[in-house]
């Protein structure tokens, strides 16, 4: 079977808060679907952002997730994240530090689940992290 490529792009906003990801996983399965995704691949991209998710607060503004698919490539990019320590223990040039909380897990989590990410800085004290996981 020839690999399909998309220029289609899916925006979902959401409310900042526990509902988030139960707004996000539907839409990333649906796409994941559409474009033959295997369900193992799509589990880790749903676990990297249930990830990413558990370190924010709850509080004012919005989430807002980019679904696109290229090259048999599933691309997502979450905007919107305040934790700065997430920040931090995601960046690349960051040194590992110990820490008696979950922080360096999500650096562990994220490079064993995804083939890619890195982070962008957004707007004010909000950033995205863009997440690349292949089909095959």
């Amino acid at each position: 079977m020839p690999a399909r490529t998309s220029r289609d792009v899916v925006v979902l906003r959401t409310p900042r808060g526990p509902s988030a990801l139960r707004m996000f996983c539907p839409v990333v399965g649906g796409v994941a679907s559409r474009h033959d995704l295997p369900v193992d691949r799509l589990d880790d991209l749903l676990l990297a952002l249930e990830t990413l998710l558990a370190g924010e607060t709850q509080g004012q503004g919005e989430l807002i997730l980019t679904i696109s698919v290229l090259d048999r490539r599933m691309l997502l990019r979450l905007d919107g994240l305040l934790s700065q320590s997430v920040k931090a223990a995601l960046e690349r040039d960051a040194p590992a530090r110990e820490r008696g909380d979950w922080l360096p897990d999500v650096r562990v989590l994220l490079d064993s689940l995804l083939d890619a990410y890195h982070v962008v800085d957004g707007s004010a004290d909000s950033f995205a992290v863009e997440m690349e996981k292949r089909a095959s």
